[in-house]
């Protein structure tokens, strides 16, 4: 329960433990291969991602003769109903090796989007588009980003930020690769040869890719505890850091239901980031007529938000690394706000520049400070089947806010008033987090 006095609270508040400090140069040298792992895992989970399946829209409408909004609307009954499904199988992280369910997860993905390469009904497509985002933009992210959480402690923040760079790679580079090998290919065609290609290079490297290695100071092998049984039998790569651990609570998914800190601040720390930023993208041909940009000039700006982006991952694991995720994660929500701010108070010249600097910090992020955060406070045992009520609320978040901006935007509403929805809803957000997280005692 919240603290309020000299009422006691979980244990898993305690503060954190003083940490060895790991440089950079050293984290990395050491700890390459699990962190191209996440890197890939990251990478080829585009194969579900919006951006990815969007580029093919034309096609896909053409082929089945839909209409915008009849393609929209399957695109949001299928992530629905692949939200609901991530409650229950991303419980599979706590009770599956890494290896294995990686390699179950990639299979899946590149079936399903072999599959897709074959739609020629609408029930295809609902099953195609469900299997895709359940499997790339739901199971790859949240394989990696436990694994990572559960396999550090003092480099945590800094190999989830290193490994979420797979998606800024993939957003930077996929639409033009797209764009130009459609010119020579037919779409079902990609839809064949990229999976093919994310499977052979990450599913023969699995094992080597995910052996335990010096630095990973996490709880056993996998995260299971050092004394299972499948530990025993692959101890070889466990360091000692692994038994000098201190025991901590180690939360159940009901325990944290009944946890009004779970409320009161993870359930909005996943879902702001989420609606803020995908609604204003959504959005952005209405942004960039309110603010009388060239629609040119508008998409030239993403190079800053890629450059920020990055920034923004690297920097925000340094962060936890130093300070815990408990304290650093309210303050992620601060970018949202402030690029709102810029683009409704600041000129074409200076706000819009300024909008997509804030913008990518702001989604580069969340990712990390989310995944160390429900570790830092819940424990790593169960981290599966805890992030995985989390994901729904991110998806679900995402798919509201269009309609609930378009709604505003179609009542005459007008900028401001969108955009200050969006700042009262991150700052609201943000205070929320700070009290429960920065000033809930320790016992």
């Amino acid at each position: 329960m919240l603290n309020c006095g000299m009422t006691p609270t979980p244990t898993s508040l305690l503060s954190p433990s003083p940490k060895r400090q790991i440089g950079n140069r050293e984290f990395v040298i050491t700890e390459w291969r699990f962190l191209l792992f996440g890197l890939l895992m990251a990478f080829w989970s585009s194969l579900g991602q919006t951006f990815f399946i969007s580029l093919f829209s034309s096609q896909i409408r053409d082929t089945l003769d839909l209409s915008h909004g009849d393609f929209g609307s399957y695109y949001a009954a299928a992530t629905t109903a692949s939200a609901i499904s991530l409650i229950w199988l991303g419980k599979l992280a706590d009770t599956m090796r890494l290896e294995k369910l990686a390699f179950l997860i990639l299979t899946g993905l590149c079936c399903a989007a072999i599959m897709f390469s074959q739609i020629s009904s609408i029930w295809m497509l609902v099953g195609g588009l469900y299997l895709l985002r359940m499997f790339g933009q739901g199971m790859m992210t949240h394989v990696y980003t436990t694994a990572m959480a559960r396999r550090y402690v003092a480099a945590r923040g800094r190999a989830i930020s290193i490994a979420q760079l797979g998606h800024t790679l993939s957003e930077s580079i996929g639409p033009a690769s797209i764009v130009a090998l459609l010119a020579f290919f037919d779409w079902r065609s990609l839809w064949i040869g990229l999976p093919a290609i994310a499977f052979i290079t990450l599913a023969p490297f699995l094992r080597y890719l995910t052996q335990r290695t010096g630095l990973q100071d996490g709880e056993g092998l996998d995260g299971l505890g050092v004394n299972s049984s499948d530990n025993s039998a692959s101890g070889a790569g466990l360091s000692g850091s692994d038994h000098a651990q201190p025991q901590k609570k180690q939360w159940r998914r009901a325990e944290v239901i009944r946890d009004p800190a779970f409320w009161l601040a993870f359930i909005w720390l996943a879902a702001v980031p989420s609606f803020v930023l995908t609604g204003l993208l959504f959005h952005q041909i209405y942004l960039a007529e309110a603010k009388g940009v060239a629609l040119s000039t508008w998409t030239a700006s993403y190079a800053l938000y890629a450059l920020f982006a990055v920034i923004g991952s690297l920097s925000i694991g340094q962060l936890i690394d130093r300070f815990s995720a408990r304290l650093v994660a309210p303050h992620t929500l601060l970018p949202n706000s402030l690029a709102c701010l810029a683009l409704w108070l600041g000129s074409a010249e200076i706000g819009v520049p300024l909008f997509f600097i804030l913008f990518g910090l702001a989604i580069g992020m969340p990712h990390a400070t989310n995944a160390a955060l429900t570790a830092e406070v819940y424990g790593t045992r169960y981290m599966g089947e805890i992030k995985a009520m989390l994901l729904p609320v991110a998806v679900f978040a995402s798919a509201l806010s269009p309609m609930l901006m378009g709604w505003m935007i179609d009542a005459g509403l007008g900028l401001g008033a969108v955009l200050g929805m969006n700042i009262a809803l991150a700052g609201g957000a943000q205070l929320m987090a700070m009290l429960v997280l920065h000033y809930r005692k320790p016992l």
